[in-house]
């Protein structure tokens, strides 16, 4: 199996039905440093596709995951009754990526594979890093009663609180308020995030029907907002912000807790917080009930590396 270099524009549709961070849309929001990349079989048979992000800072090569998606966006084409055939053949994916990755020679590689992907195997073989990552994913089928059921005390509290206190969340085409709040959040925390990137998932017409924003206010003043996205199966969490000087501590759960009402609305199987390496965050998304999963980040880092590391942040 090789892999080469394509143009974004032959990826997949999410209206296909892959996963929104392996589609064409998703890749045409990156204005710069995207690329798609094409895993070949016998014959010239297209088996894959995925996405990495390439980058150089002080001739320091890397490669990461896109910014503001969960993985790669590994999208395989395959289909075989026999398990050990389709072990086989994600084996095979997974020895070409791993591979290629180390063929490239990164200073900085950082890249993550989604919960489906579970053979880590092959990257280990290329001495490259592996190390288990997680998230938490919300099973949308159950009743509404039920997911506030599963939550914790402190979520259900959040949550009857901002009601309470006669908050409201709804979906917004305000992006103007959406922007300021999490802007402010971003330069508070010192989060590292391409702006033109973010700005691009904030206004881009590739996704526009993939993609809704909430905002929660008091009395027409906006408190919170937060970004999700969505495809076939999943919404995800990506992003979200908050007024410091006007923070309540349910503004940014309501609007999560609304957006799963819509979710189970328009039919998505799973929310997918996305998850976090941040301890307090951890707890946070932990409090909805959701699953515990795993996924792996691949990763090697040479002292050029270093210095790209701290560029980018």
């Amino acid at each position: 199996m090789i892999i080469r270099p394509v143009d974004t524009s032959i990826l997949p549709s999410v209206q296909d039905g892959v996963s929104l961070f392996a589609s064409r849309e998703w890749a045409a929001l990156y204005p710069y440093h995207i690329q798609a990349y094409v895993l070949q079989g016998k014959n010239e048979q297209v088996s894959g596709t995925f996405l990495l992000f390439h980058k150089a800072k002080f001739a320091a090569k890397y490669t990461i995951t896109p910014p503001l998606a969960p993985h790669i966006g590994l999208h395989v084409n395959f289909q075989a009754e026999k398990t050990e055939s389709i072990q086989t053949f994600k084996k095979n994916v997974h020895k070409a990526i791993a591979k290629y990755l180390h063929s490239r020679n990164d200073a900085l590689l950082q890249i993550s594979l989604s919960t489906e992907d579970v053979d880590s195997q092959p990257y280990t073989w290329q001495d490259l890093s592996v190390r288990p990552r997680h998230t938490y994913l919300l099973d949308l089928g159950a009743s509404e009663e039920s997911l506030l059921d599963g939550m914790s005390s402190e979520r259900r509290k959040n949550i009857r609180k901002a009601m309470d206190d006669g908050l409201s969340s709804q979906r917004t085409s305000n992006i103007d308020s959406v922007r300021e709040l999490l802007w402010k959040t971003i330069e508070r925390q010192k989060v590292a995030i391409d702006k033109t990137i973010l700005e691009s998932l904030l206004t881009s017409q590739a996704i526009k029907e993939n993609r809704a924003f909430y905002l929660c206010s008091l009395d027409g003043e906006p408190l919170a907002a937060s970004l999700v996205v969505w495809d076939k199966d999943r919404m995800y969490y990506l992003i979200g912000g908050y007024d410091p000087e006007n923070a309540h501590q349910g503004a940014g759960t309501l609007n999560l807790w609304q957006a799963m009402l819509d979710a189970k609305l328009q039919g998505h199987r799973i929310f997918d917080f996305e998850g976090s390496m941040i301890p307090e965050v951890e707890r946070y998304f932990r409090g909805f009930g959701g699953e515990l999963k795993t996924f792996f980040s691949v990763e090697h880092k040479n002292w050029l590396g270093e210095i790209a590391t701290r560029v980018k942040k």
